[in-house]
C-alpha cells in the first residue's frame, strides 16, 4: 500500500534521527574513551573534557594534559558544569587550528557548552577524523550506517531532541568536498592528481592509470611499471568497495561528496604499498621454492620489505631457516602459503644469531686446539672456559688433568684437532673427575659421593653401601699422586669392591661353620673350615673330629657366658679353636710316640735308656728321679712280663685318654694316630699305658725316701718359695704405704716442687727440640687435626646409625620434595630436562590395573549405550501403548490387542530387549566367512571415517530434508558417537556439532537475528542431545535445588495479571462475607488497576517474583561450571561464527543471541516444565499444581526478559516497575554469558591432538542396528557426488569397497526368514532393529603401508616410544649424550628383561586393546639398534618439519613430557568416568524402574477395562450364555469381491475388470491371537494369495489419516469401511 505524505515525512524524519545516532556512534571510535550510549553522548561532551583529550592526542604541545580543567570529571559529577569547562572547548578549537583544519567546520563554544547545536559538533568531529586520516595521524572513521541497531524508543527520543534544536542537519556526506575546496594551492594540486587517478582507474586503462600514478603532484612513492596491471586491479577493487559502502549509507535527499566514492591519496598509497609488498613476498617464496640462496638474498633486499640486518654471507642460512619456516607454516595451515614480512624478519634474525653462535664456537674450538698443542695447562684451561665454546663447567685447579688427558686425544684424532662434540664429551667427563679429586682433598664425603655417581664420570660397578671405603681407598691413592685420573678412580673402586666381596664371602663361611657345629656334623664342620673364603690357617682334614669337639665346647662356653643360647663363634674364636685342636693333636701324637719309646726301652732292658725316655717332656711323667733308674727298669720289666703272661692279642692300636675326656687312637706300626675311633678297635694287651707307667714311677719315688722326693719336686718347691717372697714383699709395701699416708702433706709438697722442676726442664728441652724440628711439628699437627676430624666424622656417623629411622624420615622428606619439584617442572616447564622426563617415564607404561580399568570402562560404555537404547525403545513402546489405548477408547475395539502389546512390553522390560539386541553369531554379517568378514571390516572403516571426519556428516545433515535429518541424527549419529560416553567420542561429537553449526551459519543465516527467530537444525539437535542425553544431570544439578525450594515455598502466590488479581480478590471477599460483591466480575486491566487493593496485591506479587527470580538466577550464575562443556563451547563457536560473518554486529547483539541459546532454548523449558524434563522427581501419578505452574511461568518470563534485555511495555505496562530490575538482571546475565563463552578449546579440554588416535589403548566400539546401518549406507550413496566430488576422496574408496546397499536378509544371513512365511515382513522389521557391534578401525592406518614408510604421526609415535625405552635404561644428562654413549652388557640385560615384562603384559591384554604391531616390533630391537633408529627418525622428523632443528631433541622431550602429563590426566578422567558411568547406569536403572511403575498403571487400567467389559457381557442373557458354551473359534467370513465392492470396502483390483469381481472370493479368517486375521483370496475356487491383517495396524493407519491401503499389492481397500466391517462382524459393534 502506498504511503501518505505525512507517513513519508515521518519516515524521513525517523531516518534522519537514525543517521544522526549512527554519526554519534561513529564519533565514539575517534574519542578513544569509555563513553555512554549515543543518546547520552551529547550531554557528556558539554564539559569539553573528552574534546580536550582528543586535542591532546593529535596536538599534545597545544593541549597538554595539565591544561585540561577537571581532567577526571570529578567536579562535573559532583557539582555539574562550571564556566571554566569552556576552557576545555577552546583548547580543542586551538588544537584543530594548529593542525590546519579549515575553520568552516568549527562549532561555537556555546554550541557545545549550552547544547545549542550539538549536531554541528559531531559534524566537526567527522571532518576532523577525515582530515587527520589524510595527514596520516588517525585511522579512518567507521561507517556504521545500517550496521548498528537502535530501539524505536531511542530513535523517537533523538527525533524529539533534533526538533528542539530547530536547525538544519549538517551534510555529513559533503565533508570531503568541502575539505578539498578549502585546501591550499599545493594541496589542491594533490587533490587534482588524485581525482585523475580515480578517473583513470574507473576507465580501466592500465596505461592511463600508470601515467596518472606517475604524476609528481600525486606525491606517490615506490611505483613499479611492471606492477601497473596489479595497481589497476587493486585500486579498482578498493574504489568499488568504497562506492558500495557509500551507496548503502547515502540518503537520497543529500548531495554526494566526491570522496565518498573516490580514493584519497593515503588510500592509493596504501594500496600501492600492499601490491609492492605482496610482489616482493612472491619473489621470496619463488626463491625458496627453487632453493636458490642468491635469488633469495636478492629478493630479501627489496625496499618494499624493509628487512634489517641482512648479510650476504648468511644467504645459505637464510635459505635453510626460511624454508623450514615455510614448511612449518604449510603444516600448520594445511596448504602452502608465502611467509609474511614479520615472519621473514624473524627468520633473518634467527639465522643471523645461529651464524654468530657457530662462528664464535669455531673460533673458541680453534683456540682450544692451539692451547693443547702448546702444552701450557693454564692456557688450555683459559681456552676451555671460554663460554663461546659451549662446553660444560671447567675447573682451573685441574688444569694439569685437562692437559694430560686431552692432549693424547688430540694426537689420536684423524684431523689432528678435536671437534666441539668430542671436546664436550671429554670435558664433561674430566670435570666430573676433577670434582671427585676436590671432594677427596676437602674430605667432603657427601660431595664426593654426588660426584662419584654422576652419569658424566661414567664409573662402573658403584655400590652405594661402600661410600666410606671408596673415600678412604681413593684418599690413599690421592696421597700418592697430585690428581687422580679416571683409570685411577676406576681401579680404586674395583679394589674396594673386591675387598668387600671377600669380606662378604668370609661372613658366609663363618655362618656355614656355625651351622655345621649346631648340627653336630664333623664332616660338614671341616668342609666349612676348608673353604678358601673363610681365611682360616692350619686346618687339617685328619683333625676333623678334634676341630668339631673343640669348637663345639667353645661355642657352648660362649653361650653360657653371654646367656645367649644362639651365640655363634666369630672368626678369631674359630681360628683359636683350630690352633688349640692342632696343638692337642701334636701333644697326643708326641705322647703316643714317647710311650712307644718307653715300652721299647723297657723291653731292651737298658736302665739308662729307660730313664732318658721317661724324662721326655712329651711323656709328661711326674716325680722321675734319675738315681732310681734301675728301680724303674726292674718294676716296668716285671709289669711287662706279667702282662705277657696274660696273653698277646696282637692289636696294633693304642688309646690314650686326655684330661678333657677325649681319646686319641695311635697305630703302633704306622706310628700315626687320630681322633676317630677305628673300626673294630681293640687295645693292645702287652703295651704299658701312661697311667701304669706313672703308677710305677710314683711307687718307686715313695720307696726312695724324702730327699729323693725333694729333688724330684724341685720345680714345685721353687714356685712355692716365689709365692712366699711375694707375700713378704707385699706386707712390707703395705707398711710403707701406711707411713706415706701419714706424711701425705709433706710428700705432696716435695712431689710438687720436684714435678715443677722436672716439668720446666722437660718443657725447655721440648721447646728447643720443637724449634729444631718445626717442619715435622707442622706435619704432625696436620695429622692430628685429620685424626680429630675423622673421629668427629665417625662419631657423627655413629649418631646417624643410632638414629637411622629419623634419618630415613628426613631423607624421605627431601626425596619427596625433590619428586615434587621434578613433577612441578614436568608440568609447568615447556622443555623439562632429560632427568625429569626419565624420572616419570615409567608412568607411560600400561599396568595390569590400567588394562583392567580400560576393560571395565569398555564394558560399562557398551552397557550404558545398550541401556540407553533399551530405555528409548521402552519409551517408544510406552508411547505406542498410550496411542493404542486412545484408539481403543475412540473405536471401542476389543482389548486383546492392547493386552498382547502390554505382555510384549513387559517381556521386553524384563529381558532388557536382549533378543532384539543380539545377532546370531553363526549367520549374517558376523559369520565366519571371508566375504562377510570383508563386508564387516568395510563398514568398520566407513564408520571410523565418518566418526573422525565430521565434515561428511555435517554436509549430509543439510543435504537431507529437515524431518529426515532429525531422525537420522537421533538414530544414527548419536549411536555412532556412543552418545558421547567417553572423552574421545564426546570430543568428536562436539567437533561435528560445531562444524555443522559453522556451515549452517555460513550458508543459511543472512541476519544474526535469524538464529533467534528461526529454528536452526544444528541448535535444535544440540539442545535435544544436551538437554535429554548428556545435559540431563546438569539441568538437574543447576536448576533442581532452586526449583525444589521455589515449589516448596507455599507462602508466595504469584499473580501478575491485574484481571486475575481482581477476580481472586472478589472471590475471596465473597467467601469471607458470604454475600455477593457489588463489584462487576468482568473488568479490563485498567479498571482492575484502579482499585488500590489490586495495586497493593500486584506490588506484593512483584516483590515475591523478584525474590524467587533472584534465587533461580543465583543458582544459574553460580553453577556455571556444572553446565555441559559442549553447550558452553557451542555458544562460543556460535558467537565467533556470527562475529566472523557479521563483523558489524555489536557485542551486545551477539551476547543476546548466546543468551537465547543458553537460557531461552536450553534452560527455560526446564524451568517452565521441570516435570517434563525430569529436573525434579515426581512419583507416579503426581503432577504440578496450577499455582506452581503459574509461578514457574512468571519466573521464567522475567528471566527471559532479562536475558534479552526486553522491557515491559504495551499490554504489560503495569509491570514497568520491573524494568529496572530487568536491566540489573541483564547485567548479571551478561557477565554469566561472557564467562560461559570463556572456555578452553576441545583439544585442551579433552587432551586430544593430532596423535591421539594413534595412542588410544582400546579401539572404538559402537552398537548400531541393521536398519540404521543400511539407511546410512543408502544416504551416503545418494549424496556421494556432493559429499566427495574428488575421485580420490577416502569416502569414495570406502563406498566402492562396500558396493551396493545390502538388504536385511544379506546382513542377517539366509534361512532366517522363510520365503513363504506370511509374517516375513514383520519378522524382517524386527530384525532391522537388531544391533551389531562394530569395532572401528581405519583403513588408512598410518602403520599399514607395505613400503614401511609411516607418515609423520606414526613416525613421531614410534620415535617417542623408542626414546622412552632408551632413557630408562641408559644414564645421561642430555638425549644427545645418551644416544652417543655405548650401552653396557648390564644395560642390555635390563632392557631385555623390561621388554619381556612388556611382552607378558601385552599377552594378557584383550585383543581390542592391543598395541600397534609396528610398536610391538620395535620392542624386539636391542638398545644400540634402537639408538640408531632414533637418530634416523629424528633426522626424518626434522625433514618433515615436525621438529625444528637444532632443538629437535628438546622438542621431542617436551612432547614426551606432554604425553606423561596427559597420561596422568587420562587416568584421572578414566577413574572419574568409571564413577560417572556407574552413576549413569544407576540413573538408567531408576528410569527403567519408573517405566515399570508406569507399566503397572497401564496394566491396572487394562484390567479395570477388562473387568468392566466382562461385567457388560454378563448382562447379555441367553446369548451370552450360549457364547460361553462355545469353545471353538469364530466362524470364517466370506465375501465376493463384488459384494465388498458394493459395500465400498473394495475400491478396485488392478488388471481385473469389475465384471470379474463375482469370481473373486475373500475369506477373512480370525487368528488365534486376538485382533489378527488372515485374508485368503480365491479366484474361481482356486487359492491365490494370503494376506496377514492386524486390527491394530488398521487403527494406526486410520490414526495417521490413511484412507486407502493395498492388499496383495493389487487390491485397494477403504480402511475406515474395513474397520467398520470387522467391528460389526467380529466385535459385535
Amino acid at each position: 500500500e502506498r504511503l501518505t505524505a505525512e507517513e513519508m515525512d515521518e519516515q524521513r524524519i525517523q531516518n534522519v534521527a537514525y543517521q544522526y545516532l549512527c554519526h554519534l556512534e561513529e564519533a565514539k571510535s575517534l574519542l578513544h574513551e569509555e563513553l555512554p550510549a549515543p543518546t547520552e553522548l551529547e550531554e557528556g561532551l558539554r564539559n569539553g573534557v573528552l574534546l580536550a583529550k582528543l586535542g591532546h592526542c593529535f596536538a599534545p604541545s597545544s593541549v597538554p594534559l595539565k591544561k585540561i580543567y577537571d581532567l577526571d570529571q570529578g567536579r562535573y559529577e559532583a557539582a555539574g558544569l562550571n564556566f571554566r569547562h569552556t576552557d576545555n572547548i577552546n583548547h580543542w578549537r586551538n588544537a584543530m587550528a594548529e593542525v590546519g583544519l579549515p575553520s568552516i567546520f568549527y562549532p561555537e563554544t556555546t554550541d557545545i557548552y549550552d547544547r545549542k547545536n550539538m549536531p554541528r559538533t559531531v559534524y566537526c568531529i567527522h571532518a576532523l577524523s577525515l582530515y587527520l586520516f589524510r595527514l596520516g595521524l588517525a585511522p579512518p572513521i567507521q561507517d556504521l550506517y545500517g550496521k548498528v541497531k537502535f530501539t524505536e524508543e531511542e530513535i523517537n527520543n533523538m527525533k524529539r531532541e533534533l526538533d528542539k534544536y530547530g536547525i538544519q542537519m549538517p551534510a555529513f556526506s559533503k565533508i570531503g568536498g568541502i575539505l578539498a575546496n578549502e585546501l591550499s594551492v599545493d594541496e589542491a594540486a594533490v587533490h587534482a592528481a588524485v581525482i585523475a587517478i580515480n578517473e583513470a582507474v574507473e576507465r580501466g586503462s592500465v596505461e592511463d592509470t600508470a601515467r596518472a600514478l606517475r604524476n609528481p603532484n600525486a606525491m606517490l612513492t615506490s611505483l613499479s611499471d611492471a606492477l601497473a596491471p596489479v595497481y589497476q586491479e587493486m585500486l579498482h577493487q578498493a574504489r568499488a568497495q568504497k562506492a558500495t559502502s557509500a551507496g548503502k549509507r547515502r540518503n537520497g535527499s543529500e548531495e554526494k561528496d566526491i570522496y565518498e566514492e573516490y580514493l584519497t591519496q593515503a588510500e592509493i598509497q596504501s594500496n600501492i604499498n600492499k601490491v609492492n609488498e605482496q610482489a616482493a613476498l612472491e619473489c621470496v617464496d619463488e626463491a625458496l621454492e627453487h632453493a636458490d640462496a642468491l635469488a633469495l638474498y636478492t629478493a630479501l633486499q627489496s625496499p618494499c620489505l624493509a628487512l634489517r640486518a641482512l648479510q650476504r654471507d648468511h644467504a645459505h642460512l637464510y635459505l635453510e631457516q626460511l624454508a623450514a619456516d615455510r614448511e612449518q607454516k604449510a603444516l600448520d595451515l594445511g596448504c602452502v602459503d608465502a611467509l609474511d614480512r614479520e615472519e621473514l624478519q624473524e627468520g633473518v634474525w634467527v639465522a643471523n644469531e645461529e651464524a654468530q653462535r657457530s662462528h664464535t664456537m669455531q673460533l673458541a674450538v680453534r683456540q682450544i686446539n692451539e692451547a693443547l698443542q702448546g702444552g701450557d695447562a693454564r692456557q688450555t684451561v683459559r681456552a676451555l672456559m671460554n663460554p663461546d665454546a659451549q662446553l660444560p663447567d671447567v675447573f682451573p685447579f685441574a688444569a694439569e688433568l685437562y692437559q694430560h688427558e686431552l692432549a693424547p686425544l688430540q694426537r689420536q684424532s684423524a684431523q689432528g684437532e678435536l671437534q666441539q662434540e668430542e671436546l664436550f664429551v671429554a670435558v664433561e667427563m674430566l670435570s666430573a673427575v676433577a670434582l671427585i679429586n676436590r671432594a677427596l682433598e676437602a674430605g667432603d664425603v657427601p660431595g664426593f659421593w654426588t660426584a662419584l655417581i654422576s652419569p658424566a664420570v661414567g664409573l662402573a660397578d658403584i655400590d652405594d653401601g661402600l661410600v666410606q671405603r671408596y673415600f678412604e681407598e681413593l684418599s690413599g691413592l690421592r696421597g700418592q699422586a697430585p690428581l687422580l685420573t679416571w683409570n685411577d678412580l676406576q681401579g680404586g673402586v674395583n679394589a674396594v669392591n673386591l675387598a668387600a666381596q671377600e669380606e662378604h664371602d668370609q661372613i658366609l663361611a663363618i655362618g656355614l661353620i656355625n651351622q655345621a657345629l649346631s648340627r653336630s656334623d664333623p664332616e660338614r664342620t671341616v668342609a666349612a673350615l676348608l673353604l678358601p673364603s673363610s681365611g682360616l690357617e692350619g686346618v687339617l682334614l685328619a683333625n676333623a673330629r678334634r676341630y668339631h669337639d673343640v669348637l663345639t665346647r667353645a661355642r657352648r662356653l660362649k653361650a653360657e657366658e653371654t646367656g645367649d643360647p644362639g651365640a655363634e663363634l666369630w672368626l678369631a674364636e674359630i681360628q683359636e679353636g683350630v690352633r688349640w685342636a692342632n696343638q692337642d693333636s701334636q701333644r697326643a701324637l708326641k705322647m703316643s710316640l714317647g710311650l712307644a719309646a718307653v715300652n721299647q726301652a723297657v723291653k731292651e732292658g737298658k736302665a739308662s735308656q729307660t730313664l732318658r725316655v721317661l724324662r721326655l717332656p712329651e711323656v709328661a711323667l711326674r716325680n722321675v728321679v734319675p738315681e732310681r733308674a734301675g728301680a724303674y727298669q726292674a718294676e716296668l720289666s716285671a709289669l711287662l712280663r706279667s702282662k705277657a703272661l696274660q696273653g698277646d692279642n696282637r692289636s696294633p692300636w693304642l688309646r690314650h685318654a686326655l684330661l678333657d675326656g677325649s681319646s686319641y687312637y695311635f697305630h703302633l706300626q704306622r706310628l700315626e694316630g687320630g681322633w676317630e675311633r677305628p673300626q673294630g678297635f681293640e687295645q693292645n694287651s702287652l703295651y704299658l699305658l701312661h697311667s701304669e707307667i706313672q703308677a710305677v714311677v710314683s711307687g718307686v719315688a715313695e720307696a726312695s725316701g724324702r730327699q729323693a722326693q725333694w729333688q724330684a719336686s724341685a720345680p714345685m718347691l721353687t714356685r712355692l718359695q716365689a709365692r712366699a717372697r711375694g707375700f713378704l714383699l707385699r706386707r712390707e709395701l703395705t707398711q710403707r704405704r701406711f707411713f706415706l699416708k701419714r706424711q701425705l702433706p709433706a710428700i705432696i709438697t716435695i712431689q710438687a716442687h720436684w714435678r715443677r722442676y722436672r716439668q720446666q726442664r722437660a718443657y725447655r728441652q721440648r721447646l728447643q727440640y720443637l724449634y729444631q724440628h718445626w717442619r715435622s711439628v707442622v706435619k704432625i699437627q696436620a695429622c692430628v687435626r685429620m685424626w680429630l676430624t675423622r673421629r668427629r666424622y665417625r662419631a657423627r656417623l655413629r649418631h646417624f646409625r643410632k638414629n637411622v629411622w629419623a634419618v630415613v624420615k628426613i631423607q624421605a622428606f627431601f626425596r619427596a620434595n625433590k619428586a615434587r619439584e621434578d613433577y612441578r617442572m614436568l608440568v609447568s616447564s615447556q622443555s623439562p630436562p632429560l632427568s625429569v622426563v626419565r624420572t616419570f617415564a615409567h608412568l607411560l607404561e600400561q599396568s595390569d590395573a590400567d588394562i583392567r580399568q580400560e576393560g571395565e570402562l569398555l564394558r560399562l560404555r557398551g552397557e550404558v549405550v545398550r541401556t540407553i537404547r533399551a530405555n528409548r525403545q521402552l519409551e517408544s513402546d510406552l508411547d505406542l501403548m498410550d496411542l493404542k489405548i486412545g484408539l481403543l477408547v475412540r473405536n471401542r475395539v476389543t482389548l486383546q490387542e492392547v493386552v498382547s502389546h502390554c505382555k510384549k512390553l513387559t517381556k521386553k522390560n524384563k529381558e532388557q530387549l536382549s533378543d532384539m539386541m543380539a545377532l546370531d553369531k553363526q549367520k549374517g554379517l558376523k559369520s565366519l566367512s571371508k566375504e562377510k568378514r570383508e563386508k564387516l571390516e568395510a563398514y568398520q572403516h566407513l564408520f571410523y571415517l565418518l566418526q573422525t571426519q565430521p565434515l561428511y556428516l555435517a554436509q549430509l545433515i543439510f543435504l537431507m530434508p529437515q524431518s529426515k535429518s532429525t531422525r537420522f541424527l537421533e538414530s544414527v549419529i548419536f549411536t555412532l558417537f556412543n552418545y558421547g560416553s567417553d572423552c574421545r567420542e564426546a570430543y568428536l561429537l562436539l567437533q561435528l556439532f560445531t562444524a555443522a553449526l559453522r556451515q549452517e551459519i555460513r550458508l543459511k543465516v543472512d541476519q544474526p537475528q535469524e538464529v533467534v527467530t528461526g529454528n536452526p537444525t544444528v541448535i535444535r539437535l544440540l539442545l535435544s542431545f544436551y538437554r535429554n542425553i548428556r545435559g540431563h544431570n546438569a539441568l538437574r544439578d543447576v536448576l533442581g535445588p532452586a526449583l525444589r525450594e521455589l515449589l516448596q515455598d507455599k507462602g508466595h502466590s504469584i499473580r501478575t495479571d491485574p484481571v486475575e488479581i481482581y477476580k481472586s480478590w472478589v472471590n475471596q471477599t465473597e467467601s469471607q462475607t458470604g454475600q455477593k460483591s457489588s463489584l462487576p466480575y468482568e473488568v479490563s486491566a485498567e479498571q482492575a488497576l484502579s482499585h488500590p487493593e489490586v495495586q497493593r496485591r500486584l506490588d506484593i506479587a512483584m516483590r515475591h517474583l523478584k525474590t524467587l527470580t533472584d534465587r533461580l538466577l543465583t543458582a544459574i550464575t553460580s553453577n556455571l561450571d556444572k553446565l555441559p562443556y559442549g553447550m558452553r563451547y557451542t555458544a562460543k563457536v556460535l558467537k565467533e561464527a556470527l562475529q566472523e560473518k557479521f563483523p558489524q554486529a555489536s557485542e551486545d547483539e551477539l551476547y543476546k543471541i548466546v543468551g537465547n541459546l543458553l537460557y531461552y532454548r536450553y534452560m527455560n523449558p526446564a524451568v517452565v516444565a521441570p516435570d517434563g524434563f525430569d529436573v525434579l522427581e515426581f512419583s507416579a501419578g503426581s503432577a504440578l499444581l496450577p499455582d506452581q505452574r503459574r509461578t514457574l511461568g512468571s519466573v521464567a518470563r522475567i528471566l527471559q526478559h532479562g536475558a534479552a534485555h526486553k522491557h515491559f511495555q504495551g499490554d504489560s505496562a503495569h509491570l514497568r516497575a520491573l524494568n529496572d530490575y530487568i536491566t540489573l538482571t541483564h547485567a548479571k546475565f551478561r557477565k554469566f554469558l561472557v564467562a560461559a563463552c570463556d572456555v578452553p578449546e576441545p583439544e585442551e579440554r579433552f587432551n586430544m591432538d593430532e596423535y591421539s588416535e594413534t595412542v588410544i589403548l582400546n579401539k572404538p566400539l559402537v552398537y548400531i542396528s541393521l536398519g540404521e546401518l543400511i539407511n546410512t549406507h543408502q544416504l551416503l550413496l545418494e549424496h556421494k557426488d556432493s559429499l566427495c566430488p574428488d575421485p580420490t576422496d577416502p569416502l569414495r574408496e570406502l563406498l566402492r569397497d562396500l558396493g551396493p546397499v545390502p538388504s536385511i536378509v544379506d546382513l542377517i544371513g539366509e534361512g532366517v526368514v522363510s520365503p513363504g512365511d506370511a509374517n516375513a515382513e514383520q519378522t524382517l522389521a524386527q530384525y532391522s532393529k537388531m544391533e551389531v557391534s562394530l569395532t572401528l578401525t581405519s583403513k588408512f592406518d598410518i602403520f599399514g603401508s607395505a613400503d614401511d614408510k609411516p607418515d609423520a604421526r606414526g613416525l613421531l609415535l614410534s620415535t617417542k616410544q623408542l626414546i622412552i625405552d632408551v632413557i630408562r635404561m641408559q644414564p645421561g644428562d642430555t638425549l644427545g649424550q645418551v644416544l652417543q654413549a655405548s650401552s653396557s652388557q648390564d644395560q642390555e640385560t635390563q632392557h631385555v628383561r623390561m621388554m619381556q615384562r612388556r611382552a607378558q603384559r601385552d599377552a594378557r591384554t584383550p585383543e581390542k586393546m592391543k598395541r600397534n604391531q609396528s610398536l610391538v616390533a620395535d620392542g624386539n630391537l636391542s638398545l644400540e639398534e634402537k639408538k640408531r633408529k632414533i637418530l634416523r627418525s629424528l633426522r626424518r622428523l626434522e625433514g618433515l618439519g615436525v621438529l625444528a632443528p637444532p632443538d629437535g631433541e628438546a622438542q621431542i622431550l617436551a612432547l614426551i613430557a606432554k604425553d606423561i602429563r596427559n597420561q596422568r590426566r587420562h587416568r584421572q578422567r578414566r577413574q572419574a568416568e568409571l564413577v560417572k558411568l556407574r552413576q549413569t547406569l544407576h540413573g538408567l536403572d531408576c528410569k527403567s524402574a519408573f517405566h515399570c511403575e508406569q507399566i503397572d498403571y497401564y496394566s491396572q487400567y487394562i484390567r479395570t477395562c477388562l473387568d468392566n467389559l466382562t461385567a457388560k457381557h454378563r448382562g447379555s442373557g441367553k446369548k451370552s450364555a450360549e457364547s460361553k458354551s462355545k469353545k471353538g473359534k469364530q466362524p470364517t467370513l466370506s465375501y465376493t469381491a463384488a459384494r465388498l465392492h458394493e459395500k465400498g470396502v473394495l475400491l478396485e483390483i488392478e488388471d481385473l475388470p469389475v465384471t470379474q469381481f463375482k469370481n473373486v472370493i475373500f475369506d477373512i479368517v480370525p487368528g488365534e491371537e486376538g485382533g489378527t486375521f488372515l485374508v485368503k483370496a480365491r479366484f474361481m475356487g482356486v487359492d491365490m494369495e494370503r494376506f496377514p491383517l492386524k486390527y491394530q495396524d488398521l487403527l494406526q493407519l486410520q490414526y495417521e489419516g490413511v484412507a486407502v491401503m493395498k492388499m496383495f499389492d493389487k487390491a485397494k481397500i477403504n480402511v475406515n469401511l474395513l474397520i467398520f466391517l470387522l467391528n460389526k462382524k467380529f466385535f459385535k459393534k
